[in-house]
């Protein structure tokens, strides 16, 4: 007899009072003592069974497969890009049960299903499909599942390489689907109907599909009053406005349609503008260049070193930039706008449409005015307005318009008063 595992992937512990002192201590035969585990019939299952973490027991009776698996794992921690202010503060890890057991603990209904596939020429990885049965479309469900089980692709490294699979090439700003690490997020989005991917070795969730005003909800805003939750909304989607429109604005206005300006304003921002080297779009082309680069030192750079980067970054060359005449006082109140009103979406995904599109916004509004800057957004428009996938536009609940679907959105419903029975009233009517 003889036993095939891998050391890294198999803990050595449970080999031993598992497997190998049984089959020293008893006279039973092999197959009673291999009943929890699987007949290995094919190499290639021999090969997936080693690499999930199984030793092989290779008897006269056949070959057995014991799932002994010991995969190392991080513990549970806060969520690293969604911070919460108010709410759970656990965050998805690498381990595919791990995720699943994290999500039914936020909802516990035995209606949650969790469809299996296997993906992968070479190496194999499994990816859960996710959603409410009786809640959720079983027609989407099946184009969802349809669409995964054609993919074939030598390995599955993130969630987010399903996007190709399930959308083709996605020339849209806005993604069809989002990520999240809160399990929470997860467990809300299959409350409501929807889908949840999650692929073993990833810690981050595909949800889909994601409308376009969803991304600027945040589920802890239930803890405040009516009137703070829709400012706060309202604040969110001025300012991804104001980081998508406003530098292609600032430099249509000031290039090509200077006469929309108020007269005062116009003789302070040419007297302001006098001495510098560039003219108005390549300074603002590069200066948000810049601010781009500032951004990504500082994902790349964790820990101490990126708000200390941002902060000296910005710092020295705003100053430097407007004592070296390269930049105008107000381009530099402008970036600053711009970067402020980036990062202030609670999805960090939402970032990068922004960061890339404003560019075109840009050069259409520097080379055609108002004119341009109008195109362009009315090419926005279009394409968040026919873009639908699984059977829900990306305008929804806005077009087609639902009426009172601006707070569906979230599970949580506020709570209806008791009523109060009929004699309770007739005693109390009686009192007064």
């Amino acid at each position: 007899m003889r036993i095939l595992q891998l050391p890294a992937l198999v803990d050595g512990q449970r080999l031993q009072t598992e497997l190998i002192m049984p089959l020293i201590q008893t006279s039973a035969p092999v197959p009673a003592l291999l009943a929890r585990g699987s007949r290995v019939a094919t190499r290639d299952d021999a090969e997936r069974k080693i690499l999930g973490g199984c030793a092989l027991v290779f008897s006269a009776a056949g070959i057995f497969a014991l799932p002994l698996g010991s995969a190392p794992t991080r513990s549970i921690e806060e969520p690293s890009t969604e911070r919460a202010v108010f709410g759970p503060k656990d965050a998805l890890v690498e381990s595919l049960e791990v995720n699943i057991a994290m999500i039914r603990r936020h909802v516990k209904d035995p209606g949650i299903i969790a469809r299996r596939l296997t993906l992968g020429t070479e190496a194999t990885t499994e990816v859960a499909v996710l959603f409410k049965e009786g809640c959720a479309d079983p027609k989407e469900l099946d184009t969802l599942l349809s669409r995964l089980e054609r993919y074939r692709p030598p390995r599955v490294g993130f969630v987010s390489a399903l996007l190709r699979p399930l959308f083709g090439p996605i020339w849209s700003p806005f993604l069809p689907a989002d990520f999240t690490e809160r399990p929470y997020r997860a467990a809300d989005y299959i409350f409501r109907g929807r889908f949840v991917i999650l692929v073993d070795g990833s810690p981050w969730a595909m949800l889909l599909p994601a409308p376009f005003i969803e991304l600027f909800i945040d589920e802890s805003e239930y803890m405040q009053a009516t009137a703070t939750r829709y400012f706060v909304r309202a604040l969110r989607v001025l300012a991804f406005m104001l980081a998508l429109l406003g530098p292609g604005l600032y430099v249509a206005v000031l290039t090509v349609n200077t006469t929309v300006m108020p007269g005062l304003l116009a003789i302070a921002v040419s007297s302001n503008r006098q001495s510098l080297a560039f003219p108005i779009l390549t300074e603002t082309i590069l200066m948000l260049v810049v601010l781009d680069v500032m951004a990504e030192a500082t994902t790349a750079m964790k820990g101490v070193l990126g708000p200390a980067i941002s902060i000296v970054g910005s710092l020295i060359v705003g100053q430097a930039a407007v004592r070296a005449n390269l930049a105008s006082n107000l381009g530099v109140i402008l970036l600053a706008l711009t970067a402020l009103a980036t990062f202030i979406t609670p999805r960090y995904t939402l970032t990068y449409t922004t960061r890339v599109w404003k560019y075109v916004v840009l050069v259409m509004g520097g080379v055609l005015g108002l004119v341009g800057w109008s195109a362009a957004v009315i090419w926005v428009m279009i394409m968040l307005s026919s873009q639908r996938e699984l059977g829900v536009t990306h305008l929804t609940p806005l077009a087609p318009l639902v009426p009172h679907a601006w707070d569906s959105t979230s599970s949580q419903q506020e709570p209806e008063l008791p009523s109060v029975p009929s004699h309770v009233r007739q005693g109390s009517a009686r009192r007064r």
